[in-house]
């Protein structure tokens, strides 16, 4: 279970890491911080494709699952100056000019894994549940998160009047207690490219052999 499956991004995924890719287990932070990476990866070439649509071409800044951890002071409230660094360290500016969404996993409480998204594009903060719950406080320190961004970089007061909270109920969804790391995984897999979802809990299954084919040969299908 220690043995190395691939060695990419300075990460080894390991074959316990592989394992929570079995049916009927859970997802750990290593597997869906590895899909994150080669969604990146993914990006920056649909970026400089010619044959990529313009609508799958998104401007995508990606975190892995320790971001909003350390936003929420582990969801204990809010601290901006434990994640101030993170988007300089990308290179990238949490605003219209230079993104247009920001993705993000969300652990809630420690059992259950939620995708929310700040989505310049269309003026909204976006948080996705497989078993259909609320979570206000999350959006609300999204919100936060980019009025502080735009200040400490761009030294400005940023306009979010007219921007509003999306918490989609028709989306799918999660039948058993287990499946939630690889639905937050495909939401942020079709959100990075403006798919609209097409899946259900039936391709899980499916969609877990074809995580570990991808983690493998270390991108994308």
């Amino acid at each position: 279970t220690d043995c190395v499956v691939i060695k990419k991004f300075q990460v080894e995924m390991l074959g316990k890491d592989m394992h929570t890719l079995q049916d009927g287990e859970w997802l750990n932070d290593e597997v869906i911080n590895f899909q994150i990476k080669m969604m990146m990866e993914r990006m920056k070439r649909n970026l400089d494709s010619k044959s990529v649509p313009a609508r799958n071409r998104v401007r995508c800044l990606f975190f892995n699952t320790f971001f909003y951890a350390k936003l929420s002071n582990n969801g204990r409230g809010y601290n901006y100056k434990s994640v101030r660094r993170w988007s300089k360290k990308q290179r990238l500016l949490v605003h219209e000019s230079s993104i247009d969404k920001v993705i993000s996993p969300v652990n809630v409480s420690g059992t259950h894994w939620c995708l929310a998204v700040i989505n310049f594009q269309k003026k909204r903060f976006e948080y996705y549940d497989s078993l259909g719950a609320d979570n206000y406080k999350c959006l609300e320190n999204l919100k936060r998160y980019v009025s502080d961004e735009v200040k400490n970089y761009r030294g400005e007061d940023y306009d979010l009047s007219d921007w509003k909270y999306y918490i989609p109920k028709s989306i799918p969804e999660q039948r058993n207690g287990c499946d939630c790391g690889v639905f937050t995984t495909k939401y942020a897999d079709y959100v990075s490219e403006n798919r609209d979802f097409d899946f259900s809990q039936a391709d899980m299954p499916y969609f877990r052999r074809r995580m570990a084919l991808e983690i493998v040969r270390g991108s994308m299908l």
